[in-house]
């Protein structure tokens, strides 16, 4: 991988995951298995949304993270921007809802969802589209919905050319937490926690330093 100015464009990035869906699957599907603080922070998740009503997964890849939440309880589905990530959502967890959706102009109606996860669909995006992003994830909340979010923490972009000896075209980018918090504060949201974590290891995941954010709708006063 080397360093870029991204454009961050939203069919490079659908265009992506669209070729290396099956191999993405089988490589990250079962991911939790080794990351506590990441099951610990969706129990804690779950927990907040027991019975609280509909959370969609938005970048959902092959869905893990969702049919995760599903089996605490959690009524959840799937959106990805890939077509082939929501095939390979639905070919592992059957019973998992999952639908091709743009997390920046998101199928939902305003205000009808108790909350959103995003574990690591952020990273491609540049700061408008972030913005956007997090503004679309405001207006499908509903009052006192939850936002949950993951990404990898920093001040880089990376650009891919290759992942798995296929050839692609992929911009990503590590997320200064001061950025998130103050785009999702721009955006309407309440920040409820800020936690990071440093890299499991190597064989488990890429080696860079996790910041995980909950955000809420504000309740009316």
């Amino acid at each position: 991988m080397a360093e870029a100015d991204p454009p961050f464009r939203q069919e490079d990035t659908r265009a992506t995951y669209d070729t290396v869906a099956r191999r993405y699957a089988d490589e990250i599907a079962d991911e939790l298995n080794d990351k506590p603080f990441d099951r610990d922070f969706l129990d804690r998740f779950a927990v907040r949304m027991a019975g609280q009503g509909h959370v969609v997964e938005l970048g959902a890849g092959p869905g893990h993270v969702a049919a995760y939440l599903a089996a605490r309880g959690v009524d959840v589905s799937a959106l990805d921007l890939s077509s082939a990530m929501v095939d390979e959502a639905k070919r592992l967890f059957p019973e998992l809802q999952a639908v091709v959706g743009d997390m920046l102009d998101l199928p939902y109606a305003n205000g009808s969802l108790a909350g959103v996860v995003a574990f690591y669909s952020i990273i491609h995006f540049d700061d408008e589209q972030l913005a956007c992003a997090f503004d679309e994830m405001t207006r499908v909340l509903r009052t006192g919905g939850y936002a949950a979010l993951a990404f990898h923490v920093g001040d880089k972009a990376i650009h891919r050319e290759q992942w798995w000896d296929m050839p692609v075209v992929l911009d990503s980018r590590f997320v200064p937490v001061d950025l998130v918090t103050r785009l999702l504060e721009k955006s309407g949201l309440e920040v409820i926690s800020v936690e990071e974590r440093e890299p499991y290891a190597p064989e488990v995941e890429y080696q860079s330093r996790r910041a995980y954010i909950v955000a809420r709708e504000p309740l009316d006063v």
